[in-house]
């Protein structure tokens, strides 16, 4: 009875239906770089001299949410409802979530390559910076990007992907999805070398695998996940400046300042043993 129930619901949903059911996450995946770049080609083209249209800057700002907007279809097409993430379990496991993810992007993104990528820096760098709020330059706009995006990468595919290959794979697979997500902007727009946008990519899945392992403290909370993004986004440029206004570069400094940022995903994944601070429990739940 419950089987030809089963049967008779995918049936009706149609070959769309079906296939978000049996792949999620590659469905999620196609339609949110569909949007995404479908919505950046005006932009593109009118960088390159194509068309003379100006894109306003709130059609850039919605294009960032098409990994939402695709979660959201991908799950009502296959579950019929919109759970693609969850705000928080707890109050305390969400503090812990924020305190280690902040900790995290600071010393990964800015601690760790000022120490490397400059000379003397214990007496050069202006270490008074982090005490100051200005530094990080917070705002509303900060936050209207990663909430798009956020919803999408570890909101909806990050706890599925961990649930069929771990959080090592999934970190992989979602900082691999993001740079894609990019691609466009990086290499029409910006007009970033190959070289350039490979060292991106390997940044992304760094930072990927910090956010899971202060995802996984929190219980999976979005509110974690957006605040990470936000943070590296601000921190990398106006704290970065004012941290290492005073200090002098070593030689290949772009060099180490990019290996560096992988320091502390590396310490993550031999202190947790590849766990990333995910219970059996949770690597297998996904809501």
């Amino acid at each position: 009875m419950g089987s030809a129930q089963t049967s008779q619901q995918e049936s009706q949903s149609g070959p769309l239906g079906r296939l978000t059911k049996k792949r999620p996450v590659i469905t999620f995946a196609l339609l949110a770089y569909l949007l995404g770049w479908g919505m950046a080609t005006p932009r593109v083209l009118s960088w390159l001299g194509v068309i003379s249209f100006q894109v306003p800057d709130w059609w850039i700002a919605a294009s960032f949410y098409a990994p939402c907007v695709a979660a959201l279809c991908v799950q009502w097409l296959g579950q019929r409802n919109l759970r693609v993430c969850r705000l928080y379990g707890s109050s305390g496991r969400l503090g812990l979530g924020l305190f280690v993810g902040a900790v995290l992007i600071l010393i990964g993104n800015a601690v760790i390559p000022g120490l490397l990528a400059q000379k003397d820096p214990l007496h050069t760098l202006n270490w008074r910076i982090f005490l100051s709020i200005a530094a990080y330059r917070f705002s509303v706009a900060e936050f209207i990007s990663p909430v798009g995006e956020e919803i999408g990468w570890r909101g909806f595919a990050l706890p599925r992907l961990q649930a069929k290959c771990g959080p090592v794979w999934a970190s992989v697979l979602v900082g691999l999805m993001w740079a894609g997500f990019m691609l466009p902007a990086l290499a029409l727009v910006q007009m970033w070398s190959a070289a350039a946008i490979v060292v991106y990519a390997v940044n992304l899945i760094a930072l990927s695998v910090e956010m899971t392992y202060a995802a996984n403290l929190s219980g999976q909370s979005i509110i974690v996940a957006v605040m990470m993004h936000a943070l590296a986004s601000s921190q990398s440029s106006y704290l970065m400046r004012g941290l290492i206004a005073h200090s002098y570069p070593r030689a290949n400094w772009q060099q180490i300042w990019a290996v560096s940022n992988l320091v502390v995903p590396a310490l993550l994944l031999i202190a947790t043993r590849g766990r990333l601070g995910a219970t059996q429990e949770e690597i297998s739940a996904v809501h």
